[in-house]
């Protein structure tokens, strides 16, 4: 009698597990379901660009001329010049130690590269000299700021905040530091608050744990603001005055981590993500 009782309870001890993994596998196999419905057509990748191992940290890049992009990454304080003919690094432009470096932006021979502690350092003919200023602006490390981009149309650069806003612990802004001085303006010139109905289906209960920018750009020909986003992979579209238009859920198997946005001269765009490889997408934005 006793065997047979330990037999029963082996037995609904393996009913009870097989019921759970099953529950567990319809739950995940649901939401695997759910997350691909959710990825967007409307950023469809053209030409792929595997990056070498030095830049699979790859945290920001801009574009420097045709066929070559300047890269870096988070560990190191250079510059790398990619070859996008060449699929190589041709250069690699040393300019502080270890770090954290977040964004490059390039006006004319000037280089900027923005840390997560809010430090931008401005490198004067970088390609040659390569004469080194920092400037500490009033953001710090738990703000980790993460998007760095030269607004031309008004001689600035725009910086983005990825953790917590200065300002606001419900809002995420994108801020401008107006050159040649580097001063950061104390309110942003761009306003996530997430009121609209496109982040219905991302927000959280804390409201500043929804989205997390990684970079930031200008389209050259509409004048909309792309918005990237890192953590959960996605690209946020706001119209030129900052209202937001559209929240594109990327692939992760081609988007595993992106962090960088750029345009060429003749306004294709590039997305670079940091991973194993790392890579370079030049993608084409068409939506719906």
């Amino acid at each position: 009698m006793k065997r047979i009782g330990h037999n029963k309870t082996v037995i609904l001890i393996t009913s009870g597990l097989l019921l759970f993994a099953a529950g567990f596998l319809f739950t995940f196999k649901g939401e695997a379901e759910r997350y691909r419905s959710g990825i967007s057509t409307a950023v469809k990748v053209e030409e792929t660009w595997k990056l070498p191992s030095l830049l699979k940290e790859v945290s920001g890049i801009a574009f420097l001329e045709p066929g070559k992009i300047a890269c870096v990454q988070d560990e190191r304080g250079s510059i790398f010049i990619y070859n996008l003919k060449e699929s190589t690094i041709e250069k690699e432009i040393k300019f502080a130690g270890k770090g954290d470096y977040e964004g490059i932006a390039i006006k004319e021979d000037v280089a900027y590269v923005l840390k997560s502690n809010g430090m931008i350092y401005k490198i004067a003919d970088f390609l040659n000299s390569a004469k080194v200023e920092s400037f500490q602006t009033f953001f710090s490390s738990k703000n980790d700021m993460e998007g760095l981009f030269y607004d031309k149309s008004q001689d600035r650069l725009l910086l983005a905040v990825k953790s917590k806003d200065p300002n606001s612990d419900d809002q995420k802004g994108i801020y401008a530091a107006q050159l040649p001085s580097l001063q950061v303006k104390e309110k942003p010139v761009f306003k996530l608050t997430f009121k609209e109905e496109i982040f219905d289906d991302i927000l959280e209960e804390d409201i500043g744990e929804t989205f997390f920018p990684s970079e930031v750009a200008i389209n050259p020909s509409s004048g909309e603001v792309l918005i990237l986003e890192a953590r959960e992979p996605r690209l946020l579209i706001l119209d030129p005055s900052g209202v937001p238009k559209n929240l594109f859920r990327l692939n992760r198997k081609l988007f595993p981590q992106p962090e960088g946005l750029t345009y060429d001269t003749s306004g294709n765009l590039y997305i670079s993500n940091e991973g194993k490889p790392a890579t370079i997408h030049r993608v084409t934005l068409t939506p719906n």
